[in-house]
């Protein structure tokens, strides 16, 4: 019932079933056929029908002040209906690691909440990584999607891992490691890591691979370029880490 009134109402408003089916993107038969239904219901035309379009009977006008206050009361009761069923909805508290790479992870995870969660309603957070892994250990995060590493601690949590990222250690030839084949975490962790303060015109290390600011080592040695980032390379100054694609590199003095 209440979708001929809309037709019917629309119909009035523009004057022509044409117009009003193209305002509610239905065909102009299906106005046609609704309003003529409506008509029968109700006892009497709504309309006076010509090759020009069409125009309310008096009956039509008095439908229509009727009418469109229940239209516009059942917007009304809609609309609450809609705001107190979002209030039901148990909140889902989600935290963002702010650094995270926004269209190859941050938003597919993000669809896939929305897309799957329709019984929760979604607070989303951008956070800091250390504030966040400590949200979700005292309980005020639900989800937290961030960078972890092997040392980090998530027992009693569930984790999933969406991906990884292939990078090469590079050092000196006179640096101790030049001998060994494989660097672990522990060597990480004994060694100074020369890190390159990086910006986007930075463009020969790949911007985008974040994970640089938390590689495990014993202190981060910054360099404001990547010729200076090399000079401290040479000096066996520490090791740095570049993705796998990277090329370039001066092969005579670096492994």
């Amino acid at each position: 019932m209440y979708q001929k009134i809309k037709y019917f109402l629309k119909a009035a408003e523009t004057g022509s079933f044409s117009l009003a089916a193209q305002n509610m993107y239905v065909s102009a038969q299906a106005i046609t056929k609704q309003v003529s239904l409506l008509e029968k219901e109700l006892g009497a035309k709504l309309f006076y029908r010509s090759s020009h379009g069409v125009e309310l009977t008096e009956f039509g006008e008095y439908a229509r002040s009727k009418l469109a206050h229940l239209d516009m009361e059942y917007e009304y009761i809609l609309n609450d209906l809609k705001t107190v069923a979002k209030e039901e909805k148990k909140p889902l508290k989600v935290g963002i690691f702010s650094d995270l790479p926004r269209d190859e992870l941050v938003s597919p995870v993000m669809s896939f909440l929305l897309a799957n969660a329709s019984d929760y309603q979604l607070h989303l957070e951008m956070i800091g990584l250390y504030e966040g892994q400590e949200r979700i250990r005292t309980g005020s995060l639900d989800i937290l999607l961030t960078n972890l590493h092997d040392e980090d601690d998530m027992t009693g949590f569930s984790c999933l891992s969406f991906s990884e990222f292939d990078a090469q250690v590079i050092v000196s030839l006179n640096h101790p490691w030049v001998i060994k084949d494989e660097i672990t975490i522990q060597d990480l962790k004994s060694e100074n890591f020369i890190k390159m303060n990086m910006g986007k015109d930075h463009y020969v290390v790949a911007y985008d691979h974040i994970f640089y600011n938390n590689i495990p080592c014993k202190k981060v040695i910054e360099a404001n370029n990547f010729d200076t980032l090399m000079v401290l390379l040479r000096q066996a100054s520490g090791f740095a880490v570049f993705p796998m694609q990277f090329v370039g590199m001066d092969r005579a003095q670096v492994k």
